[in-house]
């Protein structure tokens, strides 16, 4: 019995092998059924399925291309941010560079100014300070120099206090100048940054802002194509939004993968009732069709597989249920056979007490007729 039940449990797999084969083989009768010439599918009673396969097919090409669009928009967006973070930097280098330029145009521009190359009226304000740095220095060094001309002559403490001043006064002298050169910094800013710059009238300046315009110039090309760039990715911006695009592109792309996939699915079951159909009718005109037929063959042979493995199971549980059956049979034969024992044994017992019951029913009798023969020897 045991190699019976394994054997039942072969046939229900190699069952379910053939019903997913079968599924299989539905799907692919339907698509066969969908690559036939239009007359025929017409004139088939799948037609109507097979139009929405079609349709199916066109909304998942048409899917297909909308993620490719949002890709490819994703994509330039990303080299668009990429070359804008990359002209940034070459502007900050740049704007660095006009930094570093603006003392020598300051200084340059402060010498033409104290030559009258510069006019007066329009650079007074901004070397203003300059001056009186300079005038600073001029006097502390002045100073310094004095000093140092005395020193030879002086008493001994007087040059010690001398010494002492003079290195106070190196020190200030020192500090103007880090400061001057700070302030030539600012001016030649405020020159670079005004009108000045357009027409300046001396040529020592024009040398020193060479290098400075020719930046300028670099940043407003470089600002140019920041621009282009930043209208490119509005416009890009505008196609996604078109594309469907609102919570970030990858979460668009993967629910319309997700849509995709749900269309497939669902190609897949018209097609699989395509191809039940056209085996369960084989008058169809489909089912006369070269590819169709072929498919519907191996149908064919994996639904006798199903049949075949089904009948073997009903023969193999019916061989045993019978085994089963005898076995209880079995059973109850020993059951009655133990019962016909144990009757058997209460019979002998019942003789046995039939016979103690008679000898003691004798006795009884005997008993009950000494008294009387007793009181017939007393009469007589």
């Amino acid at each position: 019995m045991e190699n019976k039940e394994r054997e039942i449990k072969d046939l229900e797999k190699k069952i379910k092998d053939a019903e997913k084969a079968l599924g299989r083989l539905f799907v692919k009768a339907g698509e066969a059924a969908s690559l036939q010439k239009e007359e025929t599918l017409n004139a088939s009673a799948a037609s109507e399925l097979l139009k929405k396969i079609e349709d199916l097919v066109k909304s998942t090409d048409s899917e297909r291309i909308r993620i490719q669009d949002i890709l490819a928009t994703v994509e330039r967006t990303d080299e668009i941010d990429a070359l804008r973070s990359s002209l940034t930097s070459k502007i900050r280098s740049i704007e660095k560079d006009n930094i570093s330029n603006y003392e020598t145009i300051g200084r340059a521009s402060y010498e033409a100014y104290k030559s009258g190359e510069l006019p007066e009226e329009k650079y007074a304000d901004i070397f203003m300070e300059i001056v009186k740095t300079i005038v600073k220095i001029d006097n502390y060094e002045s100073e310094q120099q004095r000093l140092t001309e005395q020193e030879k002559a002086a008493k001994l403490v007087d040059r010690l206090r001398n010494k002492a001043r003079s290195l106070y006064l190196k020190n200030l002298i020192s500090g103007h100048y880090n400061q001057l050169q700070r302030q030539y910094k600012r001016a030649g800013e405020k020159i670079c940054h005004s009108e000045l710059v357009m027409n300046l009238e001396a040529e020592s300046v024009e040398n020193a802002l060479g290098s400075f315009r020719a930046n300028m110039a670099g940043i407003e090309q470089l600002e140019k194509e920041d621009q282009a760039l930043n209208s490119e990715t509005e416009k890009l911006r505008g196609n996604l939004e078109g594309l469907g695009v609102q919570n970030g592109a990858l979460k668009t792309v993967e629910k319309i993968e997700t849509h995709i996939n749900e269309m497939y699915e669902e190609g897949r079951r018209l097609r699989a009732e395509i191809g039940e159909m056209v085996s369960s009718n084989r008058k169809d005109p489909l089912a006369k069709a070269a590819g169709v037929k072929a498919v519907l063959k191996e149908i064919d042979s994996e639904k006798k597989v199903i049949e075949d493995s089904r009948k073997e199971i009903i023969r193999l549980e019916s061989e045993i249920e019978i085994e089963q059956k005898n076995q209880e049979i079995e059973a109850l034969n020993k059951k009655i056979n133990g019962y016909k024992e144990k009757i058997s044994n209460f019979s002998a017992e019942a003789d046995q007490l039939k016979s103690v019951i008679q000898a003691a029913e004798e006795n009884i009798k005997k008993l009950e007729k000494k008294p009387e023969r007793s009181g017939e020897e007393q009469h007589e």
